[in-house]
């Protein structure tokens, strides 16, 4: 069955969204009787027959629907430094979103190396994803943020991969039951003032291995292992 993102589910005639329109009418050809899957990314899941297509448009009729628990027990919320070439940064967004977390925010460090982004795009990758997957909940993307705007964000556990100092290894010190910050600095590691600003607030350096992994593979690593962590 197709999938499709419609962030506004729950009437019985919905209207996809433009893009997701023109996918299904010019690319996938689907035409009136043809039963579709929708997903609004916040736990909604509906079976819909398409009732009318036009140039832009495609409009279905909702067939049935139900709304799944949340996949984690606890918030996976991950900050990470965009990588310079950003098909890898974008690989990350992709990954993370089928592995599963819930919010990402791109940070801004002393040595990151990219500090534009193109929103809009970043969010069709994540939707991308999602639909892949056939997750039900679409990740939280946040604007570019900075390591000291994030340096006191509330949250039960706070962590940021270090290579240089004294850290614990995650396996060790993340508790699946609590939300948890992980900040994955840029290729060129945290400085060591940015180090000591987080540790001052509550973080907790981390190690994922004895490998200096590039910024996308360590992020995905911690992805994965919360992830697993939290399924046993």
């Amino acid at each position: 069955m197709h999938l499709f993102h419609c962030p506004e589910l729950g009437l019985p005639t919905e209207a996809l969204p433009e893009e997701e329109a023109h996918h299904a009418v010019h690319v996938l050809r689907l035409s009136p009787g043809a039963v579709i899957g929708l997903l609004d990314g916040k736990g909604g899941f509906a079976e819909a027959e398409i009732t009318a297509t036009g140039k832009k448009t495609c409009t279905v009729h909702v067939l049935t629907m139900n709304r799944a628990t949340p996949e984690r027990r606890s918030k996976i919320h991950l900050a990470v430094a965009p990588t310079k070439q950003m098909e890898r940064f974008e690989w990350f967004l992709e990954k993370a979103t089928e592995i599963g977390v819930d919010r990402i925010t791109p940070l801004h460090t002393h040595r990151t190396e990219r500090s534009k982004l193109r929103h809009e795009r970043m969010e069709k990758v994540l939707v991308g994803a999602m639909k892949q997957s056939q997750r039900r909940w679409l990740p939280q993307l946040d604007e570019l943020r900075t390591v000291d705007s994030l340096a006191s964000f509330p949250t039960a556990q706070k962590f940021f991969g270090w290579c240089e100092g004294s850290h614990a290894d995650l396996t060790s010190v993340y508790d699946p039951a609590r939300d948890a910050l992980m900040l994955i600095g840029p290729e060129g590691d945290f400085t060591a003032e940015e180090a000591e600003l987080l540790i001052a607030h509550g973080f907790t350096a981390i190690s994922l291995g004895n490998a200096r992994l590039r910024t996308e593979t360590a992020a995905i690593a911690a992805c994965t292992w919360m992830n697993f962590a939290q399924q046993r």
